[in-house]
């Protein structure tokens, strides 16, 4: 499916992995309008591990076929489970030997995992995100059934830990197995709640990586996006006449991913202003 009327998106959007970005008021966004939209095939996640594909032949089956849907669920094509598998686990064969701190590499595994591991969630992962994103939006939410998400959100926090880059791998290998045994006996994600409370404008891997980040990392991001719609909202002021749908369509996914990451920074007992 194309992209909606108007639909524009934020050239260079602003990540919040590895360095911190340098916040400044005012500063300029540029808008493209992308030839096809690879944002949801998570092409720009900055992973190489082969997660990412052409949408070419069996559609993701967790997608839905209605007649309207946001960019979380344009249709693509999936990954096996022993492909997930390899991409994963190879990725901790290739850091074995490495020397130095541990922090570079639990920053190019998160990158390169993220494609994989969405898929892995929308394959397996039941009502993990429903359940996380009531219990954050609407407390006190509810108790996840399947437990892929929340053994994947331990595992990443004992691999932050890590100062050896031994350890880290040795936690690494617990998001592997997790994977293996969530997909042994699948349970296709739920996106009720991304459509009821987000309207799909906030993608899996997306959540994946807020869930992922450090409480330092959720505040120089929900800084970023504050000033990036400050920007937006100067620049909609400023235009004489209709204004371009790209720009409300930015706002608003800007908007929303800022409401995960209060509620997310609310849930850890952290302030979010």
């Amino acid at each position: 499916m194309g992209s909606k009327p108007g639909d524009e998106t934020i050239l260079g959007t602003p990540e919040f992995g590895g360095k911190k970005p340098e916040v400044k008021s005012g500063s300029h966004d540029k808008y493209i309008k992308p030839s096809e939209d690879k944002r949801a095939l998570g092409e720009d996640l900055g992973g190489t591990t082969g997660a990412t594909k052409a949408i070419q032949g069996e559609t993701a089956p967790e997608v839905s076929q209605g007649a309207w849907r946001e960019r979380a669920f344009i249709p693509r094509a999936t990954m096996s489970r022993d492909e997930m598998l390899h991409a994963l686990g190879s990725l901790v064969d290739a850091a074995k030997g490495r020397v130095g701190s541990a922090a570079p590499v639990f920053e190019l595994l998160r990158t390169e995992w993220l494609p994989v591991l969405r898929q892995a969630m929308e394959q397996a992962g039941g009502d993990g995100i429903d359940a996380w994103l009531l219990t954050v939006l609407k407390p006190p939410g509810k108790t996840a059934t399947a437990p892929l998400l929340s053994d994947l959100i331990e595992a990443f926090g004992r691999m932050r830990k890590a100062t050896a880059v031994d350890a880290l791998l040795t936690h690494a290998r617990s998001v592997v197995e997790a994977v293996d045994r969530a997909t042994q006996q699948p349970r296709r994600v739920s996106f009720k709640q991304m459509e009821r409370e987000l309207e799909g404008k906030v993608e899996i891997h997306e959540l994946l990586k807020i869930l992922f980040s450090d409480d330092d990392e959720l505040v120089s991001r929900l800084q970023e996006i504050g000033h990036t719609m400050e920007t937006i909202r100067d620049q909609l002021k400023s235009m004489p006449g209709a204004k371009p749908d790209g720009m409300y369509s930015n706002f608003t996914r800007l908007k929303a991913e800022a409401r995960v990451l209060s509620a997310e920074l609310s849930r850890r007992g952290l302030p979010t202003k």
